[in-house]
């Protein structure tokens, strides 16, 4: 019994990693905590990570580039070309709010699979709903804006009727259908962007430390497997880092793309 618990120990211990810690404190504004924690630090670390990524990558930009200006056209090209190559001319200046979302999510996810020590209070960001909400929300805000922007109030509400060349004496009963779930239908899209990165992000990194528990507690006799399936989640994390932010960038496109087009 006294091994378990000291088993659960451990794993609670790796587990704090999960932990929202308060760094500077700052008194409340009704009911909102402007506190700063240490999921905001490691956002602000990444923030600065993908700004001088791509700002010094610009400075030294040459005719022969150097490993940091390939990695930057690479992003690029990947972010214009293969995620919103298809929203054409009239989304081309969303080309880089795409590629500044895919290469933030996915540096702040490798920056939260960094071991560090408990001095510097790891923490994921996009471990926390409250983060990837908030980040989906600014999607969605972009996405209804450019829907009232380019078709008005009028033209944007016919897209969530019925289709075009239905009769109107069965159009108009099937509105009662069509515009309320097509209205949930928006206010779930950011519902979903965030839950999926969040979900996603906090399983493996749920795995990685439990593992890491085991590891630390019964060192002496399951070192190697425990060693080796860490080494090999923390691999596939790094996929998985890539594919999530890839996701969500995508649908974000797509999201942005259906109220450019609506209606078409």
């Amino acid at each position: 019994m006294l091994l378990v618990e000291e088993g659960g120990n451990k794993i609670v211990e790796a587990l704090h990693e999960l932990n929202v810690q308060t760094i500077v404190s700052i008194p409340k504004v009704w009911k909102f905590d402007f506190s700063i924690t240490n999921a905001v630090v490691y956002m602000w670390v990444s923030a600065v990570v993908v700004f001088l990524l791509f700002f010094i990558a610009a400075k030294r930009a040459k005719k022969e580039p150097e490993k940091l200006q390939t990695f930057a056209e690479i992003a690029l090209n990947f972010a214009t070309g293969h995620l919103t190559g298809q929203i054409g001319e009239k989304g081309k200046k969303y080309y880089y709010l795409i590629l500044t979302i895919f290469t933030y999510i996915f540096i702040t996810n490798i920056i939260g699979l960094i071991p560090k020590p408990e001095l510097f209070k790891p923490y994921t960001p996009t471990a926390n709903i409250n983060v990837t909400f908030s980040m989906a929300i600014v999607v969605f805000l972009i996405t209804q804006f450019q829907g009232f922007r380019r078709h008005g109030f009028r033209g944007y509400a016919r897209a969530f009727m019925t289709p075009s060349g239905v009769p109107k004496a069965l159009g108009r009963p099937l509105n009662v259908i069509f515009v309320p779930v097509h209205i949930m239908g928006e206010i779930f899209k950011p519902l979903s962007l965030s839950v999926r990165l969040f979900a996603n992000t906090i399983a493996g990194h749920l795995i990685i430390l439990v593992m890491l528990g085991l590891l630390l507690q019964y060192a002496n006799v399951i070192i190697l497997p425990t060693a080796l399936f860490v080494i090999i989640m923390t691999a596939f994390e790094v996929f998985i880092a890539f594919i999530q932010a890839y996701i969500f960038s995508l649908l974000s496109v797509v999201y942005i793309e259906s109220a450019i087009y609506a209606g078409h």
